[in-house]
């Protein structure tokens, strides 16, 4: 063996225990420690002339997550999920105790051991994510189609649309309702228009309906009574009440 083929041998060794980044799959998530086990998606071989095989199964992984301040936006990973493995510099065993810094303890560098989990990896078996909103910020759930996104011009919305709903607040702060057949609409400094074949006020259970104010009033101010007396055998009509009934209501309209 020639001195270039030994160097070269041992500096190839070396790499082999050097692990930058990985895709893996789910196997345990724990939600309450954003922790899991995780196997990766790259066999290799553990001695010249064999088959690949599997890599172990990585343990207690720590999963990132957007967090800042006391938010936290928390994904439901489940097991199968495809992740993206970041190996760290050092050893973690000390260092993510109560973040602050901390002697590693360990010599280990970018090892297997020290995984830590990006979700969000899409592999090329999954279907493709919709064509819609590549420009909005999208919040998809890909079995039912439920979805919440803020399109480029600030509007914010949430729909469902194997049930036709959505609601959805534009930038000049108008708010619109939708659950076919009904529609509800809130106006900035104007009026609120609701539009449904059937409106219960009240409850669920009201049952006494609403008359229309200015068919009622019309009907108050105009209506006679038929009368008849006896003592010489006449008949005849009232007069329309002489005070005015009280006006409908400007501000709640129907139709």
């Amino acid at each position: 063996m020639t001195l270039h083929e030994f160097v070269k041998r041992m500096i190839g060794q070396a790499i082999e225990d050097i692990h930058t980044a990985l895709p893996a799959k789910v196997e345990k998530f724990d939600p309450t420690t954003l922790r899991g086990d995780v196997v990766p998606l790259v066999k290799w071989r553990t001695a010249k002339d064999t088959e690949p095989e599997p890599m172990p199964l990585i343990l207690d992984v720590p999963f990132w997550m957007p967090k800042a301040g006391p938010f936290i936006l928390r994904m439901p990973v489940k097991k199968g999920d495809v992740v993206l493995l970041v190996f760290s510099e050092r050893a973690l065993d000390f260092i993510l105790v109560d973040g602050q810094p901390q002697d590693p303890q360990f010599n280990r560098r970018h090892a297997l051991d020290d995984a830590m989990a990006l979700p969000g990896l899409l592999h090329q078996g999954e279907d493709n994510l919709p064509g819609e909103h590549g420009a909005d910020v999208l919040l998809l759930h890909r079995e039912t189609g439920v979805k919440i996104f803020m399109a480029q011009d600030g509007t914010v919305r949430v729909e469902n649309p194997k049930a036709g709903s959505h609601w959805e607040m534009k930038p000049s702060g108008e708010t619109n309702f939708k659950t076919p057949p009904h529609t509800v609409k809130l106006i900035p400094g104007g009026a609120v228009v609701v539009e449904s074949p059937e409106i219960l006020l009240g409850s669920d259970g009201a049952e006494e309906g609403v008359p229309l104010g200015i068919t009622l009033k019309e009907w108050l101010d105009g209506h006679t009574h038929e009368y008849s007396w006896t003592s010489s055998g006449g008949s005849g009509t009232t007069s329309p009440p002489t005070s005015e009934s009280p006006k409908p209501s400007e501000k709640v309209m129907v139709e």
